[in-house]
């Protein structure tokens, strides 16, 4: 079934039904002022990975690292400790991403943050904006970001010296 596949998946299936149907309106939009449509290439790692950055572009204030390897999420931002919220996908599984980028966070229900993707922070570093990164408080999740930035960085060559 849709809803046992979307469990397997760490999908939320009416949020699925939503931009299936808000798809579905941009298609005829498109349709309507003859813009090409190309098909889907859902599954794919390319997507995948397009997905991950456009949701990052746009949620880069919103990431947190699993700290201790328990669930424990400290923000980057302001340092807020957080859990996953218990309607999360990945609450009750096995595998607990150490970074992820999160839609909510909210303080009433028992500091957690919800409608979570995990993403790496080789891909934080490649897309955040540097006057963020720069303002964000000090912390070993910054250091760990920074020391993948430096690896990112390409190295300058040396210049000869002139006999």
């Amino acid at each position: 079934s849709n809803e046992k596949w979307c469990h397997n998946h760490f999908l939320s299936c009416s949020a699925l039904s939503m931009a299936e149907v808000i798809r579905a309106e941009l298609v005829e939009i498109m349709k309507r002022i003859e813009l090409p449509i190309s098909e889907p290439d859902f599954g794919s790692e390319e997507n995948l990975l397009s997905i991950k950055k456009a949701l990052l572009s746009g949620y880069f204030m919103h990431i947190a690292r699993d700290v201790d390897g328990s669930g424990n999420y400290l923000m980057l931002t302001h340092k807020q400790v957080a859990q996953l919220h218990p309607f999360s996908s990945y609450y009750n599984s096995r595998r607990i991403p150490e970074w992820v980028l999160f839609h909510e966070f909210s303080i009433s229900e028992g500091n957690s943050i919800r409608v979570v993707s995990e993403i790496s922070p080789h891909l934080f570093a490649e897309l955040v904006p540097h006057y963020y990164f720069s303002n964000l408080p000090p912390s070993e999740s910054k250091d760990i970001l920074q020391e993948v930035i430096n690896h990112l960085a390409p190295i300058p060559a040396m210049k000869e010296e002139q006999k």
